[in-house]
């Protein structure tokens, strides 16, 4: 199952961002649990003095751009089909019958 899943995140280009996840989720379960919750507390002060705003910011700029980027592979992929049925309805039109595809 492993497997598929980064074959899949490869394919996609979500490998990085699913390791570097992978990796931080190992690290904070291997700490012990003192750590984390000092961590934690550490990670909300940085927030309230507005030291991590620009780590936030980054994050979420990539966000944005993933989401945007699905959006138009999805936009261009339903024009391509589009496209490709308006060709195949101009050839039938214009050879007078219905046309094979040649796949």
């Amino acid at each position: 199952m492993w497997r598929d899943v980064l074959i899949a995140s490869l394919n996609k280009g979500q490998f990085l961002i699913g390791l570097v996840g992978m990796i931080f989720t190992i690290m904070i379960l291997k700490m012990p649990s003192e750590d984390v919750s000092k961590l934690v507390f550490e990670i909300i002060n940085d927030l309230k003095d507005g030291s991590l705003y620009g780590y936030l910011g980054g994050i979420i700029s990539i966000m944005g751009w993933f989401l945007h980027a699905k959006g138009q592979r999805r936009r261009i992929s339903k024009e391509m089909e589009r496209i490709g049925r308006e060709k195949s309805k101009l050839q039938s039109n214009q050879l007078g019958g219905d046309v094979r595809s040649s796949e």
